[in-house]
């Protein structure tokens, strides 16, 4: 029966022995980690502070009449951002008044379209610069990576001039229809592409499969992340434009919002600036509405993707 008892049985000083050293292995957090970590958050809790700043007086000014904007901008108290007599009399002056609901919609057309277009054209374009062998196909990438460099100031009035030339001008397909083959796009889903295994092509192409079946797939559904982030970009591009729907669209009823938001203006030729507020927030919403819900697929698809 002696001989059957374990070792700690049989001595309890062993057992204090073992138990002692792990208490004392135990990690210990130094005072200058903690000071660093204290340190992080103060400078995440300014970049935060100094990101939503803007965006929060944007917001709540949107309540306020432009008399009160002016008269609570400098100094700077608690009424700069916190309106004094909450009104929603913005929003009702640019729906009812200023037609703020036609330009919306406008841009949700011109935006979708140029979204769909560009994962159609680009992950096609893509496709063959990444899976397929050609002779020139490495020169060929290089031009069009090149033509990414080219400002759009160069190419506004040969742009321009080509849309007149179809009779496309003061259309929606105008909008769109020159951004749909876009450098960037082709690069990052080239990149997505390169890094799916090609035994998957192997194992496709022995069950008899096409090179547009491949595509779509076998391709396609692996670089997800990708496509995505590429249609979050596109949207956002094509929401933002200012400058080309400024110049090819002359027909107000079909103007897109940046550009009404820009005419919002009172008798005197002044900015409203609490309806410019107010159309600006509601404007973002669509876009934080996209980037929260898509938020994982783009942080992915840009890691996938090599864009550091």
């Amino acid at each position: 029966m002696a001989n059957s008892a374990s070792p700690l049985q049989r001595n309890p000083l062993d057992a204090q022995a073992v138990l002692v050293p792990v208490a004392r292995a135990t990690p210990r957090v130094s005072l200058w980690r903690r000071v660093r970590q204290i340190g992080m958050f103060i400078l995440y809790a300014i970049v935060v502070v100094l990101f939503i700043t803007p965006f929060a007086w944007m917001i709540l000014s949107a309540f306020k009449s432009t008399a009160e904007i002016f008269r609570y901008a400098y100094p700077l108290t608690i009424w700069t951002f916190i309106p004094p007599n909450p009104t929603l009399a913005n929003f009702h002056s640019i729906f009812f008044q200023w037609g703020f609901g036609q330009k919306l919609l406008n841009s949700l057309i011109a935006s979708s379209a140029q979204m769909i277009g560009t994962l159609v054209i680009c992950s096609m374009a893509a496709f063959v610069f990444a899976r397929l062998h050609f002779r020139g196909r490495d020169i060929l990438f290089a031009v069009v990576l090149l033509a990414a460099l080219i400002p759009f100031e160069v190419n506004m009035v040969p742009l321009y001039l080509v849309v007149r030339s179809l009779h496309l001008q003061n259309t929606y397909v105008a909008l769109f229809i020159p951004w749909i083959a876009n450098p960037f796009g082709i690069f990052l889903l080239r990149q997505a592409f390169l890094e799916i295994p090609r035994d998957f092509d192997d194992a496709a192409l022995v069950e008899g499969a096409s090179p547009f079946q491949i595509f779509w797939h076998v391709i396609l559904p692996n670089a997800r992340p990708a496509l995505i982030t590429l249609a979050l970009m596109s949207f956002l591009w094509s929401w933002n434009a200012f400058l080309w729907p400024l110049i090819v669209m002359q027909d107000q009823n079909k103007q897109v919002i940046q550009v009404a938001i820009a005419t919002f203006t009172v008798p005197q030729e002044l900015p409203a600036w609490g309806e410019i507020f107010a159309a600006a927030s509601i404007a973002t919403i669509p876009i934080l509405i996209l980037f929260i819900a898509l938020q994982r697929y783009y942080i992915r698809g840009a890691v996938l993707s090599g864009i550091k």
